[in-house]
């Protein structure tokens, strides 16, 4: 029995070290995945699909788990309505800052984790509630984002997080129109430490966004200069040339200002022409854009006609921007209305028919994939269930064969226990036979009359022997002491042993009870603690008790022989 509860704990430990082992494989793909987030998405997705069980991970690493699902997501451009677990990472990660802010913050480190965390995680939470439609709730948690990031700020003297905290709340709040929040959110993260808050290849992009959001507003002086800002600070001068001042002009051509916009126009499509860069095109679009503004439909003309040459040169080139294509066919048809006094709509139609059908086919291609990939998520299910019912099927057979096993060597080692145990019975009947001294010899065959061992034993060696170990398991104590005539047994004692029985009575009769008397009487007639327990059928843990009990109502020690002291 106890092989059995050791193979079993032994089972159980080994499946708890491949559980654990499993756990550790899992903790170890989240660090790795967390470690190349930024710089190798496929990566990344690659060792979130390997984690096999999240939930057993523990509280850290899925808060973590859910963050990078969901980072990923969001820096992918993905939407993030189906990433209902970042609330709770997000939820997790702030009650580890409340508690470390029990504890307090004060010698927070720089290189310290959390504030990641903290901020990162909050904004992935509030993108998750803006792309739900609950606008109001997203708002509400990037204010708590901002008060984090404050607090950060305060321990580490680092504004990062407060920089990326004001810039996701304009991207979200450019996304719904609301010029207003960008602006603020945009002069608050210009005024941080100072203006020195910003790195310094992102100023030029956040002036240069900021003077788009004052255009919309119609704050057309501090659109103006932001823009001188943003080529004035700039650090990357290709940004300036190819965005900001392009910007600059289109938004100066705008509000009326002509003459300034066509020069800047100018000299950049002359940049343009010299680097090859195919923004020539956008530029001279611009330009017969604003000459047609001007009244100067000639010039326009002309414009346009290099804007369309360069355009059907692009086309077919991974640069090319259907919205471009679109801004030229509606700026063509307004052309051709000032030039001539007829709008054409038709080539409007045939934009818009080409672009459905792609959108069609496209919208087609999506949907049979999603259907792929559900049918092989759906067949890869079906196989992972027959083959862990194939491996439980396994399982259980080797456990079952397992049992066997145990049951049968188990059933044989009793059995051969039984066969020894029985062996060394009949050697002590054999023992008994073979006494000759008179005394005790008289008491034993006595005994051995009265249970019909003799006849037992008597005949073939092998058939006596079979026969004697079957009729000996029979016998119990109850049985054995029905058999025995003890007070032909005290008699034979007494005449034997100078009247023991009587003498043993005569001082201990009130202090032993009747097994322990006949205890006394076996002892004094030479039978060993073994010859007793097969003779009486008492267990020998029986016997031992006896004598110990014995011992004690009598005053004796342990090591004392019972029948020497009662002679």
């Amino acid at each position: 029995m106890k092989n059995k509860l050791h193979i079993l704990a032994l089972g159980a430990a080994a499946m708890l070290l491949l559980a654990s082992c499993s756990v550790h494989r899992d903790r170890e793909r989240i660090e790795t995945a967390e470690a190349l987030l930024y710089s190798n998405r496929d990566s990344v997705e690659l060792l979130l699909r390997q984690v096999e069980r999240p939930e057993r991970l523990d509280d850290e690493h899925l808060a973590k788990y859910w963050f990078i699902t969901c980072d990923l997501h969001a820096n992918s451009m993905q939407s993030l309505s189906e990433d209902s677990m970042i609330c709770w990472a997000a939820d997790y990660f702030r009650k580890q800052w409340e508690d470390l802010a029990v504890g307090g913050k004060t010698a927070l480190p720089k290189e310290e984790s959390l504030p990641r965390y903290l901020i990162l995680s909050g904004l992935d939470e509030a993108m998750y509630y803006w792309w739900n439609n609950d606008k109001e709730k997203a708002q509400e948690v990037l204010q708590r984002q901002k008060g984090y990031a404050n607090e950060v700020a305060e321990l580490t003297g680092e504004h990062l997080w407060q920089v990326i905290v004001l810039r996701v709340s304009a991207e979200l709040a450019m996304r719904d129109y609301k010029y207003e929040l960008v602006r603020d959110y945009t002069e608050t993260l210009i005024a941080l430490d100072n203006g020195k808050a910003i790195h310094l290849d992102e100023v030029e992009r956040v002036y240069n966004a900021l003077a788009i959001v004052y255009f919309s507003l119609g704050e057309y002086d501090k659109m103006e200069q932001c823009f001188e800002k943003a080529i004035a600070n700039a650090a990357d001068s290709a940004f300036v040339v190819n965005v900001v001042r392009r910007n600059y002009a289109d938004l100066l051509g705008e509000i009326g200002q002509t003459d300034r916009a066509i020069r800047m126009l100018e000299d950049l499509t002359e940049q343009y022409r010299k680097a090859e860069n195919w923004l020539q095109m956008e530029s001279l679009y611009s330009l017969s854009r604003i000459w047609l503004n001007k009244g100067n439909k000639q010039r326009a003309e002309q414009y346009m006609r290099e804007a369309e040459e360069l355009f059907a040169k692009y086309k077919e080139s991974s640069e090319f921007d259907p919205a471009t294509e679109a801004a030229f066919l509606a700026h063509r048809q307004v052309l051709e209305y000032a030039q001539k006094g007829a709008y054409h709509f038709f080539p409007l139609v045939q934009y818009h028919n080409h672009w459905s059908e792609k959108d069609y086919v496209r919208f087609r291609v999506a949907e049979a994939k999603e259907r792929s990939i559900r049918d092989l998520r759906e067949r890869n299910l079906y196989l992972t269930i027959s083959r862990q019912r194939q491996m439980l099927f396994i399982v259980v057979l080797l456990f079952a064969g397992a049992g066997a096993i145990l049951l049968v060597w188990g059933l044989n080692r009793r059995r051969k226990r039984q066969l020894l145990q029985k062996e060394e019975e009949i050697e002590t009947l054999r023992n008994l036979l073979s006494r000759h001294n008179s005394a005790e010899a008289d008491v034993q065959q006595l005994m051995l009359r009265q249970l019909g061992l003799i006849r037992t034993i008597a005949g073939a060696p092998t058939e006596a022997n079979q026969h004697l170990l079957a009729q000996l398991t029979a016998i119990n104590e109850s049985k054995a002491s029905a058999l025995i005539d003890w007070q032909s047994i005290y008699r034979t004692i007494d005449g034997a042993y100078n009247g023991f029985y009587s003498r043993l009575m005569s001082c201990h009769g009130e202090t032993l009870n009747e097994k322990e008397i006949q205890l006394c009487c076996l002892l004094r007639a030479g039978f060993s603690t073994k010859e007793i327990n097969m003779l009486t059928r008492q267990s020998l843990q029986t016997i031992y008790q006896r004598k110990t009990q014995i011992r004690q109502k009598l005053g004796l020690q342990e090591a004392d022989d019972i029948a020497d002291k009662l002679g």
